[in-house]
């Protein structure tokens, strides 16, 4: 992904000066000779700087290709396709539950067919590896040797392949809760901070431009209604 700090080189080993000709004397001028495989004075601090611009790029990139969604369910599954990149998962899913009650609600898939999606809702609502109802991430790096896992969700992620999973709430101050995205792993794992960070941000923005939608279709819903009366 976009943004990986490299690697900081192993620190070279001293080199033992070498040592003077009989009855030569040192230069006082002379400069000290550099450690081989020293990088240059700022290389690492350039190279951060690099990775901190290429996450920019990407996260505009990312944002820049939701906001161009005009509907619910295309931006549904631009968020999962674009969280999936960031957070380096193959499947996931999204659940759009309003916190006030007046909907829309929906569940998508990212690599999950109906019957899939039919499978994890079937895990008792406290065990999900989501929670619609929190403002917090989830994280389940592995999930067949956690200690205190529901045994549905253990025989769930068994059935469908998934051995970790990682979910971000949609909420924000100004939207309020609006639903909460989770996307799973084939192998144990989980996102190292910077994913998270641009995961975060993403979502946070993804979180604003649904609360839109979601009035867009409220008042779509009640024309709809007040024409067939």
């Amino acid at each position: 992904m976009a943004g990986i700090d490299p690697t900081v080189p192993t620190p070279a080993h001293t080199v033992a000066p070498t040592p003077h000709a009989p009855g030569a004397t040192a230069s006082p001028d002379a400069a000290p000779v550099p450690a081989p495989n020293t990088p240059a004075p700022g290389t690492l601090l350039q190279d951060r700087l690099a990775g901190w611009v290429s996450d920019l790029t990407t996260l505009h990139e990312l944002t820049e290709r939701l906001s161009r969604t005009h509907a619910l369910e295309p931006a549904l599954h631009e968020l999962l396709r674009a969280g999936a990149a960031l957070v380096g998962a193959r499947r996931g899913l999204v659940a759009l539950e309003p916190g006030d009650g007046l909907g829309p609600r929906t569940t998508l898939g990212l690599g999950l067919g109906r019957a899939d999606l039919g499978h994890i809702e079937t895990v008792p609502r406290g065990a999900l590896p989501y929670d619609t109802g929190t403002t917090t991430e989830i994280v389940h790096p592995d999930l067949l040797a956690e200690d205190g896992l529901d045994p549905r969700h253990r025989e769930v992620a068994a059935r469908l392949g998934y051995a970790a999973s990682y979910a971000l709430p949609l909420a924000s101050q100004t939207a309020g809760r609006l639903g909460a995205a989770v996307w799973l792993y084939d192998e144990p794992a989980e996102p190292h901070e910077r994913q998270r960070h641009l995961a975060g941000l993403y979502v946070r923005h993804a979180t604003e431009h649904l609360a839109r939608l979601v009035e867009v279709e409220r008042t779509r819903a009640r024309v709809a209604t007040i024409t067939e009366e």
